[in-house]
């Protein structure tokens, strides 16, 4: 994938999100003509508040998830955020989907069948509903 100048600064964004927020890593990430395939862990012990992330295959319940997800909110608000500045700054035209999907991870196989999905993604842009000339 060749990445346009707001790709470029978008992957750089991603490579160092732990640099702005040090309890967030994004391991894995693809970025698409037109979206974004990212796995992000958040790693509650690392944060200065209350709220902590588990691994949600050991949470004691879905309101223990729930009350992590506000760490990973502002991960992304904050990435969005810069990005749509780098737009906004250099005359660049572009806009977020209106919707997006999430996911959360419960066990190793759904990571990787993820992980696997986002490293062969760009390998199957020409087949994807999206795909534009």
């Amino acid at each position: 994938m060749v990445l346009s100048d707001i790709g470029k600064y978008a992957d750089e964004q991603f490579k160092n999100v732990s640099s702005h927020y040090p309890y967030a890593e994004i391991p894995l990430w693809t970025i698409m003509p037109n979206h974004l395939h990212a796995i992000v862990i958040i790693d509650g012990n690392k944060t200065k508040y209350d709220r902590r992330v588990v691994e949600t295959w050991r949470a004691a319940s879905l309101r223990d998830i729930a009350n992590l997800q506000g760490w990973l909110s502002v991960v992304i608000g904050g990435l969005k955020s810069s990005i749509t500045r780098f737009a906004n700054e250099n005359a660049l035209y572009f806009a977020w989907q209106p919707r997006f999907h999430d996911h959360i991870v419960r066990d190793t196989p759904e990571m990787n069948r993820i992980a696997d999905y986002i490293e062969n993604n760009v390998a199957n842009w020409l087949d994807d509903e999206f795909y534009t000339l």
